[in-house]
Parts: structure tokens; C-alpha cells; sequence
């Protein structure tokens, strides 16, 4: 039996298109909330076909055993995707991009070394988990391995998880497989963002938007590689309410999400992700966005940014958004 649910609540119902799931995957919406995904639903339009012009920038490394990877497969359609929406917003990557994708942790580093890139993984304990982005963000990693067999906090890689077949997409839970076909897509936006400003980022830019950002978009390219079978509430559903618990687990204002630290545990990108939906459905959409980067960069001044920008302070926002963050981890889980 559900706890006191607010007469102003919504309950929704989505089917996933990837990974199983108990159908329907429900959640309780806030009237703004419910607003905040159909002007979404409604923003996220790009009809491009054919093959990106930012796809020419790229260049594949892929260890034989990955090739005829699903998940690879499915991530490079939602690539493709977000390239031809960050043409659309002017935001393109024009340098040389390297994307390695392997199963083993020796092929990585090899390939690595082929490149001249020596990447820093004192964070991650020496090894390639499952994506990021390294050497002035002119590199991906993805790890295949990783995503296959760490599905939760504080598994471990091993030596033979390189050699187990991948598991099908199917049988990964609905939001493992999305996780796992959005790395590609979230770590793109790091390096297009890099390239389109010289590499030049103001050093008081948020945590939250930084990875809020990576995450929504890697979400909008999934509506569209694969509408009409998925929309916008698809990816709101699965990605920002149901992937973490994040009302619990991240109990702080988003302030506290500004700094990079190991004590964020997650929080911005989840908290990150949703409060990023928040400004682009209320305050301009995606190309108000961009202007914002776009002016940080020139300025090197994120707050002062935010401002010219938005007509409104950093902190103002923030206290904004925690409200409206808060209404909706207030609401009792209805699955």
C-alpha cells in the first residue's frame, strides 16, 4: 500500500525498450515535473539522416573480440545521433578524436601507448573500468568488460570476465542495458564540448552541470536513434527516476555538487542530470545551453556566465532546482 500520495501527483507507466523489466515500470510524477518532460518530449527534435559530418573526426580502435559486440553496435547508433544534434546546435568536435574499445585491459593499454597517451587511473585503482575520457579529452576508453560484468557498487573486474561472451542485451535489467549503451554517447559529449571551445573551460564550473549535462544528452540521442519506440518520457523514466535513488542517497543541495570529489558519490550525475532537465525545459532550451558554455569559455567565468546568460545567478538557480528536486524525492515509490 502506497504512503500519502499528494492529490497533485501523476502516476506514469513506461515499457523499456532495452534490458528486462517487470512491465509497466511505474513512478509518481509532480505536476511540474510532468510539464518539465513534454516540453522535453517536444524540444528533442533533429531530422537528420545519413551519416554525421563530426563522424570523419573519428578514428576506431577496436580489439578484434569486441567487434561484433550488440551493445557497440546500439552505442554507435546513439552516437551518431547526438553527433547530428550537436551539429544542429553548433556545438561540433573538429579535432582528431580517438575512440578504443576493447576487452582487455592489455589491449586498452597497448593501443594506448600506439597513441602517446599515458592516462592517470589512480582513481580507479590501475584499471579501465568502463568509459572515460582521457589525454585532453582527445581520447575514449570504453571497456566492454566492464560493462558486461559490473553491475553494481563495488564489483570487481577480473582477468576472466575478458573472455566471458557478452551477455545479451536482453538479459542485462532495463537500467544496466541503458547504462551500458549511453557511456559512449555521455563520454562524446566531453570531448565535442572541448573541442568546440578550444579545450577552454571556466574553472568553476559545476560538477552537476558537467556531468548533468553529459547525461541528458546521451539520454535525448537514445529518444532519438530509437523513436518512435522510445520517447523522452522513456528516458526520464529509466534514467533520472528509476537508475538511483537519488532523493535518498544524495540529500544535499546541489551546491554541494559543485567540486570534483570522490565524495560525490554519483550524486552529479544524477542529481546533475535532472537538474540540467530542469533549466533546459524552463529557461531557453538546448541552445540557451550552448550560449551558456559558449560564453563560460570566452569568459572563463561559469557564475558570471550563468548570469549574462539566464538573467539570474548560479545560486538562485540552485535553490530553484532543489526545490523542485525535492517535491519529487518526496514521493513514495509506487512499484
Amino acid at each position: 500500500m502506497l504512503a500519502f500520495v499528494p492529490s497533485s501527483a501523476i502516476l506514469v507507466r513506461v515499457d523499456p525498450l532495452f534490458g528486462y523489466h517487470r512491465a509497466p515500470v511505474r513512478v509518481l510524477m509532480t505536476r511540474a515535473e510532468a510539464v518539465t518532460v513534454d516540453r522535453m518530449q517536444r524540444g528533442v527534435v533533429t531530422n537528420a539522416i545519413g551519416i554525421p559530418r563530426t563522424a570523419a573526426s573519428v578514428e576506431w580502435l577496436i580489439e578484434p573480440s569486441a567487434v561484433p559486440s550488440r551493445t557497440l553496435d546500439v552505442s554507435r547508433k546513439v552516437l551518431a545521433r547526438l553527433q547530428f544534434l550537436f551539429e544542429d546546435l553548433g556545438l561540433t568536435r573538429v579535432d582528431r578524436t580517438f575512440v578504443v574499445v576493447g576487452r582487455s585491459q592489455r589491449f586498452i593499454n597497448e593501443t594506448l601507448e600506439s597513441i602517446d597517451c599515458f592516462p592517470n587511473l589512480v582513481r580507479t585503482g590501475g584499471v579501465h573500468l568502463m568509459g572515460a575520457t582521457v589525454c585532453n579529452r582527445r581520447v575514449i576508453v570504453i571497456n566492454l568488460t566492464g560493462y558486461f560484468f559490473l553491475l553494481r557498487a563495488g564489483d570487481a573486474l577480473t582477468s576472466d570476465m575478458e573472455t566471458k561472451p557478452e551477455p545479451r542485451l536482453s538479459g542485462f535489467n532495463y537500467k544496466i542495458a541503458d547504462r551500458n549503451i549511453s557511456g559512449l554517447a555521455h563520454e562524446w559529449v566531453h570531448v565535442a564540448r572541448a573541442s568546440a571551445h578550444d579545450g577552454r573551460v571556466a574553472v568553476d564550473e559545476p560538477a552537476w552541470v558537467r556531468e548533468g549535462f553529459a547525461e541528458l544528452m546521451a539520454g535525448i540521442a537514445r529518444v532519438l536513434a530509437f523513436a518512435p519506440r522510445m520517447d523522452y518520457l522513456d528516458f526520464h523514466v529509466v534514467r533520472l527516476r528509476k537508475f538511483a535513488d537519488w532523493g535518498r542517497s544524495c540529500p544535499q543541495s546541489l551546491r554541494r555538487y559543485r567540486e570534483d570529489s570522490d565524495l560525490l558519490a554519483g550524486c552529479e550525475y544524477y542529481l546533475g542530470a535532472a537538474a540540467m532537465e530542469y533549466l533546459v525545459a524552463q529557461l531557453g532550451g538546448l541552445p540557451k545551453v550552448i550560449e551558456l558554455f559558449r560564453a563560460s569559455a570566452e569568459g572563463l567565468n561559469f557564475s558570471r556566465a550563468f548570469r549574462e546568460t539566464y538573467g539570474i545567478s548560479l545560486d538562485a538557480f540552485e535553490a530553484r532546482a532543489d526545490a523542485y528536486l525535492r517535491r519529487i524525492a518526496d514521493l513514495p515509490d509506487p512499484s
